[in-house]
């Protein structure tokens, strides 16, 4: 299966959890949860549980209209602390060098822009990347990967 298939089944079952977890009291719990999950995978709950990101997404792919994710950046207040945990987050997007061809794909299909082929750094350390893992699953070469790397922070 894809990654892409376990991301939109992610953000459906969480789309109807948030709701639920408001309506119990245990929203606050929920989202301390996703701050910790955060020191792990990084900005990973902004594509992968976020309900207003599911919407947005979903609302993109009933209108056939790709539109970078600029709410993510500017608009949530949540994604500040989550953003700043890409950089010392355990998991990261890796690029094996011998096996890109610079094709841009990855670039391309990044849903917020942040993916720069021709840098060398790692996008996945950046603020605005949200781990979709659009670019990994996206890759014709296989180049990229999401691997544990807690040796280097902030490359």
């Amino acid at each position: 299966m894809e990654i892409r298939t376990f991301r939109r089944a992610s953000q459906v079952l969480f789309l109807f959890l948030v709701p639920f977890l408001f309506w119990k009291g245990a929203l606050l719990y929920f989202l301390l949860g996703s701050l910790l999950s955060s020191l792990a995978v990084g900005r990973a709950f902004c594509s992968w549980v976020c309900p207003l990101g599911t919407v947005y997404e979903f609302w993109g792919m009933a209108t056939r209209k790709r539109r970078p994710r600029y709410h993510c950046r500017t608009g949530c207040p949540f994604s500040l602390p989550i953003g700043l945990m890409n950089r010392i987050s355990f998991f990261k997007i890796r690029r094996d060098e011998d096996r890109c061809k610079h094709c841009n794909t990855c670039r391309l299909k990044c849903p917020v822009g942040v993916f720069d082929i021709a840098g060398d750094a790692n996008p996945s350390v950046l603020y605005a990347c949200i781990r979709c893992l659009t670019c990994v699953s996206s890759c014709p070469n296989g180049a990229l990967s999401f691997v544990l790397d807690y040796k280097s922070k902030g490359e």
